[in-house]
């Protein structure tokens, strides 16, 4: 990426911090004022907000209250940091776990980032289906440009397909905005302020959920292989005494078929000096005396059906 792949990541990441966050938290504000409420912390502390809210959170949850609304959702597009930023937990009585142990902090609407003030805007208020399309493009611009672009760079052709989308959700939103979009269109690179928007835009809680669950997916796998090793290991070490054992019982069977011959010289042809029969004496039945030498010690060292499976083959 060059420097002017840094300027076009710098105009988007001021228009979409310096312009649009602005308008989202606005929107907000204007939304919960509009309904009668006073503040920001009495918002989130409503019913129907930390309700919907706290099921972006957690999954599963059957809550003593309003019951009849609670949500299991595929994906939980609130992280922990954003859960904690907004509410804190009281400890009360009864061992049930909702909405209802939970109270908001005093948090202010300059605290909340466009993906939090956007997924609060989609969730909780009432907006018609223009500013619904508006809302969601503009935080995917965020996340497919912005959030995870780790060389802090913007090519000219992804600049110029993006920007008359960006502006045009932009003054959908507000009109009175496009004074603001021409000035941050014509800005100079400012070194120190593009790194600063750089790790601000950067989607880094969601980086580090993303680190923890490979870390517990690694650990659980590690966790798998420790057994299987474990039960290898054992299996080996079975495998060895086995193995120990059957030479072991093959040596000896081995010995009881050269004493069976030595036995059989003797009543035949006498023992020949090498201790073994003569070959007159195994060529008149070799298969009988091996298979009576093995019989006789199988029956010592090898359970009862594999001496007749043996005698079978």
């Amino acid at each position: 990426m060059d420097r002017e792949d840094r300027r076009r990541f710098f105009v988007i990441g001021s228009a979409i911090l310096e312009v649009v966050t602005p308008v989202f938290r606005h929107k907000l504000e204007n939304n919960y004022t509009n309904h009668g409420v006073a503040c920001f912390k009495d918002y989130l502390n409503s019913q129907p907000v930390v309700h919907t809210l706290f099921h972006l959170r957690h999954r599963y949850m059957k809550c003593c209250k309003d019951n009849g609304n609670c949500r299991s959702n595929p994906t939980l597009p609130i992280n922990y940091c954003q859960w904690d930023l907004l509410y804190t937990e009281n400890p009360g009585p009864g061992q049930h776990y909702c909405y209802c142990k939970y109270t908001a902090k005093s948090v202010k609407l300059e605290d909340l980032d466009i993906t939090l003030a956007g997924l609060i805007l989609l969730n909780c208020c009432t907006l018609g289906p223009a500013e619904q399309q508006a809302i969601k493009m503009l935080r995917q611009y965020k996340n497919d440009y912005l959030s995870h672009n780790t060389k802090c760079g913007i090519t000219k052709p992804e600049y110029d397909a993006l920007w008359p989308h960006l502006t045009n959700f932009i003054l959908q939103l507000d009109p009175s905005r496009q004074d603001d979009i021409v000035r941050i269109k014509k800005r100079p690179m400012d070194e120190s302020l593009c790194t600063k928007y750089f790790i601000d835009l950067l989607d880094v809680h969601k980086q580090l959920d993303q680190i923890a669950i490979t870390v517990q997916e690694l650990n659980s796998t590690f966790q798998t292989l420790s057994t299987t090793v474990h039960g290898l290991n054992t299996s080996l070490q079975g495998i060895g005494w086995n193995i120990h054992g059957s030479f072991q019982g093959v040596n000896t069977t081995l010995q009881g078929i050269q004493t069976t011959m030595d036995s059989l010289a003797k009543r035949n042809c006498g023992p020949s000096k090498s201790g073994l029969l003569p070959i007159a004496t195994l060529a008149i039945s070799p298969a009988i005396v091996l298979q009576e030498a093995w019989d006789d010690q199988a029956k010592q060292t090898q359970p009862a059906c594999f001496v007749d499976c043996m005698r079978k083959r």
